[in-house]
């Protein structure tokens, strides 16, 4: 029995534990055997060694429970940022279409002339810059200044079997007033002084002239200003018929005439 005692004491003393509890868990275990009586030492002992191993497990999970603490974080949403919003910049679409053109009206159809070997025909323009293609509302007052010409070919001589050319322009002043109008066409008569040179059969001439003019037009007005540019005046298509007595070369009729189409633009400016 003493040999038993003495065992159990024995493990009760040696045996460690994790935490500083053990000393007082082998005391206690060794003094519940010492004091026991024959035939109720194995029940005591396995008591003893129960509650030791109980202790244990509760030192064990202590430290376990406090690492296990749950870890409070805020999960709230923090207020964004404020963001400055950055409005684009307009962009303006360009206008199709030429980004410089004047206020002109521009003529050309056939030009015809009689002359010492027949009548001559030919082609004839001119393109001047015009009040009436710059106003940016119907206007019945038109001004303009510019150039204008006409080459003709006259019919061959019998004698040397050839033919010969027959040109004519210069500059001019032109003035003329609406006879009829309407929201979207009018009708012209207008007057020519002119300045030309001429020549005909290898004859040169300098001289003056004048012609008459009747026109109609369908035509648009307009004024649009933005930042990438300008547009002011009138479009516009029709026809004309012109009459002209002018001072020219020796072998060319002092009349000649020419019909067409005339068109006008308005002032573009697009940088």
């Amino acid at each position: 029995m003493a040999t038993r005692l003495a065992v159990i004491r024995s493990r009760g003393l040696t045996t460690t534990f994790v935490n500083g509890r053990s000393r007082a868990l082998s005391e206690f275990a060794g003094l519940r055997v010492a004091c026991g009586v024959d035939g109720r030492a194995p029940m005591l002992t396995r008591s003893a060694f129960l509650g030791f191993a109980l202790l244990t497990a509760a030192t064990v999970v202590e430290p376990s429970t406090a690492v296990a603490q749950p870890e409070v974080r805020d999960h709230r949403a923090s207020p964004s940022p404020q963001t400055t919003v950055v409005q684009p910049a307009p962009r303006y679409r360009r206008r199709p279409g030429p980004r410089f053109m004047m206020p002109l009206k521009v003529d050309l159809g056939a030009a015809f002339a009689d002359t010492s070997r027949g009548v001559a025909p030919g082609l004839g323009a001119a393109v001047g810059i015009h009040w009436a293609s710059l106003s940016p509302r119907p206007t019945d007052l038109d001004i303009g200044l510019g150039v204008f010409g006409a080459l003709l070919v006259a019919p061959e001589d019998p004698q040397t079997m050839s033919e010969a050319g027959v040109a004519y322009g210069g500059a001019y002043l032109e003035v003329g007033h609406t006879l009829a109008r309407g929201s979207f066409w009018r009708t012209w008569a207008a007057g020519r002084a002119e300045y030309l040179g001429s020549t005909a059969f290898d004859q040169d001439h300098v001289g003056f002239g004048a012609a008459a003019r009747v026109s109609a037009e369908l035509y648009a007005s307009g004024v649009g200003i933005e930042p990438r540019g300008v547009f002011l005046g009138t479009y516009s298509i029709g026809v004309f018929a012109e009459a002209g007595m002018r001072d020219t070369a020796p072998g060319l009729s002092k009349l000649q005439g020419n019909i067409g189409l005339t068109f006008r633009t308005p002032l573009v400016f697009a940088p």
